[in-house]
């Protein structure tokens, strides 16, 4: 399942939605909005591979069997 969606503003731009919050989607602490249709496509991508590779590292973390979730570094 896809987290991030886009979505269409009055002026013709566009957003990025967080869709587990419905709230306009931020990297780094800065809004991803006010973007032509591309560049919009693209940062929906970016985010939707950053979330997957998030879930996948908490995963990993939860089979190696970290107490907090997190793998340590050795």
């Amino acid at each position: 399942m896809r987290r991030y969606n886009l979505r269409h503003e009055a002026d013709d731009r566009w957003l990025v939605v967080d869709g587990m919050t419905m709230q306009l989607a931020a990297l780094d602490g800065i809004p991803i909005c006010g973007m032509q249709w591309a560049e919009a496509c693209d940062m929906v991508d970016l985010m939707n591979t950053l979330d997957s590779i998030e879930r996948a590292a908490d995963r990993y973390a939860a089979s190696a069997g970290a107490p907090d979730g997190r793998l340590s570094a050795s």
